[in-house]
């Protein structure tokens, strides 16, 4: 028989890319449940229902069973421990997507996180203050509440920076554009990063559906040891022209005034998440870290470069170089 899976957002970024492999297997029988806003009408041939999560909206999914449950849009516990008791006994197995936020991060200039380090306590009233407040804290909590379900058979996939086609945030997107766009900028001492790629995620989830034997969490990593630097260089390389990096002092920081993240992905310590057990037990190998680049820079050659919703404008960038030359 054909697995009934439901998905709960699925309409953006991650969860778009996976409906678009899950809907042409004929293995599954797929049925969103999201707001009906963002991204409407993109997946007319797929059953949706359409609601609030928040609300009594979702109880439009409780009274089915289904044998998988993907969810990429949890983030209250209060609620969300609602639905998983409405759930009980109803799901074969549930697919939580967290984030490497549940972890603390500490002072100093290397923060490691482990497989099994202790996650973010989460408060009262944290539990129910509006995004983005105490983002980590609630995905940490939840990840507590689903834990106290195994009859649900819970599978937690925590990834790190998600980059690739259909990323709304802009956060890796912007050094791409940076790169193909001219050849002098700015930019912070780069630090080590984790990342995760967006396809390769999507196949950790699809390998999450089948699996047999698996933990009740893992982090979901694909490249660790990356430099914003290094992603420039082999851009500028596979253009065959030259990029010229100034680099962007702590006191600079405190000289020119900004706004929110003017350097998307620059961290004040290098990241290093571990990520292997994942890779091991759903039988992955992902992506060689240059290939997802030129996966990228096809894709974003597609939709015709635009301009990065974050970061600096090209206009404040070349402001702030003008100054720095005089």
């Amino acid at each position: 028989m054909k697995k009934r899976i439901l998905i709960l957002g699925g309409t953006m970024f991650t969860g778009r890319a996976l409906v678009e492999r899950l809907m042409n297997d004929d293995r599954y029988v797929l049925t969103l449940f999201n707001r009906g806003k963002s991204n409407s009408g993109i997946f007319p041939s797929v059953t949706q229902m359409h609601g609030n999560r928040e609300t009594d909206d979702i109880l439009q999914v409780c009274d089915q069973h289904w044998d998988v449950v993907i969810d990429f849009s949890g983030y209250y516990p209060k609620t969300f421990s609602q639905l998983l008791n409405r759930l009980s006994g109803k799901v074969g197995r549930y697919i939580f997507i967290s984030t490497i936020s549940v972890f603390p991060f500490g002072d100093g200039d290397v923060q490691h996180i482990g497989e099994e380090d202790v996650t973010l306590s989460c408060a009262e009233e944290q539990m129910i203050s509006p995004l983005p407040d105490a983002y980590g804290e609630k995905k940490a909590e939840m990840e507590r509440i689903l834990l106290t379900h195994p009859e649900l058979d819970p599978l937690i996939l925590r990834p790190s920076f998600i980059y690739g086609r259909y990323d709304w945030t802009d956060r890796f997107y912007y050094w791409l554009y940076r790169a193909k766009q001219q050849q002098k900028m700015l930019l912070p001492e780069p630090k080590l990063l984790s990342l995760t790629y967006v396809e390769d995620l999507v196949n950790g989830i699809l390998s999450a559906i089948e699996v047999k034997k698996h933990l009740p969490f893992y982090n979901a990593i694909t490249h660790t040891n990356v430099r914003i630097n290094k992603v420039l260089e082999f851009i500028a390389k596979h253009q065959n022209t030259t990029i010229e990096t100034i680099h962007f002092t702590e006191a600079m920081f405190e000289e020119y005034t900004f706004e929110g993240n003017e350097f998307p992905l620059t961290l004040p310590f290098d990241l290093h998440v571990e990520g292997i057990r994942w890779l091991n037990d759903l039988g992955l190998s992902p992506t060689p870290f240059n290939d997802t680049l030129l996966e990228s820079m096809q894709y974003f050659d597609r939709m015709h470069w635009p301009q990065p919703k974050t970061g600096l404008t090209l206009e404040r960038e070349a402001e702030i170089l003008s100054t720095l030359q005089q």
